[in-house]
């Protein structure tokens, strides 16, 4: 069952993961290839929520594997007080594949995730590899893996002889206010300087409302489609949704009613504007005649 698990994993993990890659030490004696870090994050049903992630010092140059467990206890420590609801649930590795030093790896954090969680049982702790090398057939692609570990052993035999970490399947989640960011930075793509200039309020309030008309305009198509001689498929999810937005739209509010609403609110934002920008003005007045 914990096979069937699929792991969510949020834009800021990958930040994370890339830049701690991009600031380690490169020091001759001291040279590191890869990353390791703890996965914070949150269990739901049927999935895993991986919300936030950080870095810990290792080393595995030596013949004996270090892992800072202090640093990593406190980072926890600290993370579960700003964030209640995140909890440890697993580890990452800016690798290409599974290596036997993985092993040791995850019986460390079985430890740390077992004792920090409420559960009598351990929960599933996921692994995840970040091939920053862009290695394999993906080159325009960062290769990510999810894994969980199941002990597999001979029928009749006293214990488990060996390990097996099986694939999850690993999607790309982004709450709403990460969506607006990942969209504000996919505009930079086609900047030479990488760089993207945020709108103001009006020109966003204006590309929401195109937006809006956009998605409008298609679900007509899709019910005209639908209702005329059978030109598209019919799916009963999407009509019960579609009958759900129209019951809840027409229940709060009338016609009159919203339209007064939103007029008045747009007059609203536009005073607002203007006071924030006269606002800044004046500011900027004060602070030339205070330096000249």
């Amino acid at each position: 069952m914990a096979s069937n698990l699929t792991v969510n994993v949020h834009p800021g993990v990958y930040m994370n993961v890339v830049d701690t890659h991009m600031r380690r030490s490169k020091s001759k004696g001291n040279a590191q290839e890869k990353c390791m870090g703890t996965l914070m994050g949150y269990y739901e049903k049927g999935s895993i929520q991986v919300t936030n992630c950080f870095a810990i010092p290792f080393n595995e140059s030596n013949d004996d594997l270090e892992i800072d467990d202090q640093f990593n206890q406190q980072m926890i420590s600290a993370l579960k007080k700003t964030s209640p609801n995140e909890q440890p649930v697993g580890w990452f590795l800016t690798t290409s594949d599974i290596t036997s030093s993985c092993l040791i790896y995850h019986d460390y954090y079985v430890r740390v995730i077992t004792e920090a969680s409420a559960r009598r049982e351990s929960p599933p702790i996921v692994v995840l590899t970040i091939d920053t090398t862009f290695s394999g057939d993906m080159a325009k692609r960062m290769p990510v893996r999810a894994y969980l570990r199941s002990k597999a052993g001979i029928p009749g035999a006293a214990g488990p002889h060996c390990a097996i970490f099986n694939p999850l399947r690993v999607e790309l989640a982004a709450f709403p206010g990460e969506l607006v960011a990942m969209q504000l930075m996919e505009k930079a793509l086609d900047s030479r300087r990488r760089e993207a200039t945020l709108e103001s309020g009006l020109e966003q309030l204006e590309v929401s409302t195109a937006q809006m008309i956009e998605w409008l305009e298609r679900m007509l198509s899709y019910v005209e489609g639908v209702n005329k001689d059978g030109e598209k498929p019919g799916d009963a999810q999407i009509g019960r949704q579609l009958m759900d937005i129209v019951t809840s739209s027409s229940n709060n509010m009338q016609p009159e009613k919203l339209d007064s609403l939103v007029k008045n609110t747009l007059r609203d934002y536009v005073m607002v504007s203007y006071l924030a920008k006269l606002t800044q003005t004046q500011l900027q007045v004060h602070e030339r005649l205070v330096s000249a």
